[in-house]
């Protein structure tokens, strides 16, 4: 600008020169020119709670941005699916044993027939979930192998 002041009334102005703002920012962070992009995306249009939980590392920028296309109360919903499946994954990653250990297993067929049984005396106290995984898993709440509905009345042997 003050090139400019300085060369008023020449036919040729010298040229502004560009500064790439996003490009300088991100070199100062470490990361990607398209991380502060999308940054700026979330803190436009992305509900508290996404925020909050790229704060405290609960979400990464990448799963963010695309929580970030969809209306803020549905953020929201797929934002708790998405922490619900995680955390289920990790009690399963953890409960499933290795090939090299072998738990005592619960005998399947009565599981299933106990969790049939305790559909019916409270309907909705089951909840069946899909899942990535190429294994079928039966998650029992401690409800159901510690209540009314023990291990021993539902021959959970």
């Amino acid at each position: 600008m003050r090139a400019g002041g300085k060369y008023k009334g020449w036919a040729n102005l010298p040229e502004a020169q560009h500064i790439e703002v996003r490009q300088q920012i991100a070199s100062v962070a470490a990361v990607c020119p398209r991380y502060v992009g999308n940054v700026e995306t979330i803190l436009k249009v992305a509900h508290p709670r996404l925020i909050e939980a790229l704060r405290n590392s609960t979400l990464k920028i990448g799963r963010a941005i695309q929580f970030c296309k969809l209306a803020k109360a549905e953020q929201l919903e797929q934002f708790i699916r998405h922490s619900e499946e995680r955390a289920t994954n990790k009690v399963i990653r953890r409960s499933i044993p290795h090939p090299k250990e072998k738990k005592d297993s619960l005998n399947v067929v009565a599981v299933l027939d106990a969790l049939r049984r305790q559909e019916a005396r409270q309907p909705g106290s089951v909840a069946v979930r899909e899942g990535r995984h190429k294994r079928t898993v039966i998650l029992i709440g401690q409800d159901l192998s510690a209540g009314p509905c023990s291990q021993k009345e539902s021959k959970l042997t």
